[in-house]
């Protein structure tokens, strides 16, 4: 897995070992990148689930001022900070290990992109996850992706406004805003 665009474009990244992690596709990455190209630059950006870092780094790459990288499991957290490390980001990025939700609630910080892309197991939480995240930040993009069929019934997100759904593979991919 490579860094797609920007400063950093074509560095090597390391993923966790085992399964526990799902890469986000590079095609799913510049999906994301393309739409907020004009909002990423100086943004702080919100990684939850991190994984490999990979999203978090890219919008580093890209001109974001500050990533913050959440996620529960220890080795995508050692991957995390070695990725940090290679790309000597260490003054551009914070990395929390623990629980999204109980992470979320301590935050005191207004992102102005936030990527969620939790397991597919775990999509039941992402009503939550938004419910935190509509409160502690206004005027954001909220990406979302999620496993094929959506779980999402964003008819109930009062909060947010639905910009976009697009399907990539067997994943989809939500844009709203916070109101």
């Amino acid at each position: 897995m490579n860094i797609i665009g920007g400063e950093f474009r074509g560095r090597k990244l390391h993923s966790p070992k085992g399964d526990k992690t799902r890469p986000t596709s590079a095609i799913l990455r510049k999906a994301v990148f393309d739409i907020c190209r004009s909002e990423i630059e100086g943004a702080l950006f919100l990684d939850l689930f991190a994984g490999s870092g990979a999203m978090g780094l890219e919008a580093l790459s890209r001109g974001a001022k500050l990533s913050v990288f959440i996620d529960k499991d220890k080795n995508a957290i050692q991957c995390i900070k070695a990725n940090i490390a290679a790309l000597k980001l260490e003054d551009q990025a914070k990395v929390i290990m623990g629980d999204v939700l109980a992470a979320l609630r301590r935050l005191n910080t207004h992102f102005n992109i936030i990527y969620i892309d939790p397991p597919y197991d775990l999509a039941h939480l992402i009503p939550k996850i938004l419910d935190l995240v509509v409160i502690k930040n206004k005027h954001a993009l909220v990406f979302v992706e999620e496993g094929e069929p959506s779980s999402l019934k964003i008819e109930e997100l009062t909060a947010l406004r639905h910009k976009d759904s697009r399907k990539f593979g067997n994943s989809l991919l939500h844009k709203f805003e916070i109101l």
